[in-house]
């Protein structure tokens, strides 16, 4: 191919767009979308409660190594410093989570479907707060590992003398003063590659100049050398976010169509397919940024705080960190899974509704003529696969349990005499014995 193919590939592709398709279910996407922005939104009013604890416990020298009691070095400012970073990444995140938040579809109608149509401005503003969420968290997450003097300098002088570009008077007057001025103009006394070079540096340095490498330093200090897919999806996320941020050519055309849309219906409302594509990539960034949360950033915390405090003081903060980490690791495992169920043989092509209960709780009333296409879990977007049993067996013994065939003629579980939901637990025991010798 020459340049006129390639130009001609673009003019002919690239120049009016194609219909949209939507190709997930709305109504899986919207409940996923409400139910891990909740838990984002516990996950962070619990980590604002632990940074005022952080902020309290560093004004006491008594919880404090000996290296951050030493006004003569360097870790005693970060004192002031460390619960100012975790502020400050609290409303960075709170801005991702205003913009991850599920569509409101009450009284939607074919005659105001138009109001969930998502433009250009609902694009950039969800893919700009994720690209400030993931650059500012991977930043942070740096600079709480280094804990170094030089490092942390670079990295406020360097947003200092940006900020001050254009700053306004008033807002200037607010913030500089005669310290931070000295400091400002003994930095931009440097070359920039003496501000990055330590070693030619008196005053700042910065060890990993791209958002590449230190995504690379931090899993490899935090031990997650097996997590390469997703290190490579952090990646990913920065680059595919710069297209928006930047207002790249592909993100406009795609975004800025003025074109009508098909409309879709499901059992809560109309909607278009830029609605469902909007809440598609609302669903994947925020189920990144949240793994990114537990895996990188909260372990970045932890780590600074075992160097600042401590046994006593250190292991009560990372107890709080591990019960946040541990809640929302757990309410992603509960997105998207297959589950199992085993069912009577003969039941699928009979005329009976079959009630299938997903982990969940949700129930999915599956209704003749059976479809395999209707059997997931609406809440939660998990798939159901069924396991055809001949006869009538009553329950199956797993390792998770007794577990009722549906279709069998027994009573539920739960609703068995106590002697025998206690017989049939011994032999789950037996299962699990056998099976670990």
């Amino acid at each position: 191919m020459n340049e006129i193919d390639i130009l001609k590939n673009i003019a002919e592709n690239l120049s009016q767009r194609k219909s949209s398709a939507a190709l997930n279910n709305y109504e899986v996407l919207g409940n996923n979308i409400k139910f891990l922005n909740d838990s984002f939104i516990w996950g962070i009013e619990n980590l604002s409660d632990l940074e005022k604890q952080i902020e309290l416990k560093f004004k006491n020298d008594e919880l404090v190594t000996n290296n951050f009691k030493d006004n003569s070095k360097s870790p005693y400012y970060f004192r002031k410093i460390l619960p100012r970073i975790i502020s400050n990444d609290i409303s960075i995140i709170d801005k991702f989570i205003s913009n991850t938040q599920p569509d409101d579809r009450q009284n939607i109608t074919l005659e105001n479907v138009l109001e969930l149509k998502k433009t250009f401005l609902d694009f950039s503003n969800l893919v700009t707060a994720s690209r400030q969420f993931i650059d500012s968290l991977v930043s942070d997450a740096y600079q709480l590992i280094k804990l170094d003097s030089k490092e942390i300098n670079f990295h406020v002088l360097t947003s200092l003398h940006s900020f001050n570009r254009f700053v306004t008077k008033s807002i200037r007057q607010a913030l500089f003063n005669s310290e931070i001025d000295n400091s400002l103009n003994e930095f931009n006394n440097l070359s920039n590659n003496k501000r990055i070079r330590g070693n030619e540096s008196h005053i700042t340095k910065c060890s990993e100049k791209s958002f590449g490498n230190k995504v690379d330093f931090l899993f490899s200090e935090l031990s997650l050398s097996t997590e390469t897919d997703f290190k490579n999806k952090i990646k990913d996320l920065f680059s595919f976010s710069s297209e928006f941020t930047h207002i790249g050519y592909v993100s406009t055309f795609f975004t800025s169509s003025n074109d009508s849309e098909v409309i879709f219906k499901d059992d809560i409302s109309p909607y278009l397919p830029s609605t469902e594509n909007f809440s598609e990539l609302k669903y994947e960034l925020l189920e990144v940024a949240m793994r990114f949360f537990v895996k990188v950033y909260l372990p970045s915390i932890d780590k600074a705080l075992k160097t600042a405090f401590i046994n006593d003081t250190y292991y009560s903060l990372s107890e709080s960190l591990s019960c946040i980490s541990d809640k929302i690791s757990q309410d992603l495992k509960t997105r998207n899974n297959e589950y199992y169920f085993f069912i009577k043989q003969g039941l699928i092509e009979s005329e009976e509704t079959i009630d299938l209960t997903c982990i969940c709780g949700t129930i999915r009333n599956w209704e003749p003529p059976h479809e395999m296409s209707k059997i997931f879990c609406s809440n939660c977007g998990s798939q159901f696969k069924l396991l055809e049993i001949e006869g009538d067996p009553g329950y199956i013994i797993t390792s998770n349990g007794p577990v009722k065939v549906i279709g069998s003629n027994v009573p539920d579980f739960n609703d068995l005499p106590m002697e025998k939901q206690i017989d049939l637990l011994k032999q789950c025991e037996n299962v699990v014995n056998e099976q670990t010798k």
